[in-house]
């Protein structure tokens, strides 16, 4: 839930600056006015303070949370480097074995990450 209380309290000013704007103007008054509308703006600042907050908290929340994505997506390129690296060696393409031994590295890492998401509990 982060960026909530940057978002409540956004939401709190806003309000309170719109009440001193109308009130402000009631009274005939540009400094109350100003003041309103100055409120009225650090309000919608928290809150978009607190919208970047929990997008950024969702997004790394999605990033850091499926580990057996990891685990499916490092066994996918761990086998398609082996295939490539055959391939590349049955044709003589070393630069298609270099790829395939990069797509296995690449595979191997995924799935020790996936391992270490699970064992945290990601």
């Amino acid at each position: 839930m982060a960026g909530t209380s940057d978002k409540i309290k956004g939401y709190a000013n806003e309000v309170v600056g719109s009440i001193k704007k109308g009130v402000g103007r009631a009274v005939g008054s540009d400094s109350l006015q100003a003041k309103g509308i100055a409120q009225e703006l650090k309000g919608e600042a928290q809150q978009a303070v607190g919208s970047a907050k929990s997008a950024a908290s969702n997004a790394y929340d999605a990033a850091t949370s499926s580990s057996t994505a990891d685990k499916v997506s490092g066994y996918a390129n761990e086998a398609t480097g082996e295939v490539k690296q055959g391939i590349g060696q049955a044709i003589g393409s070393e630069k298609l074995e270099a790829d395939g031994l990069v797509q296995e590295a690449k595979g191997k890492v995924q799935k020790a990450s996936g391992e270490v998401k699970r064992v945290i509990g990601r």
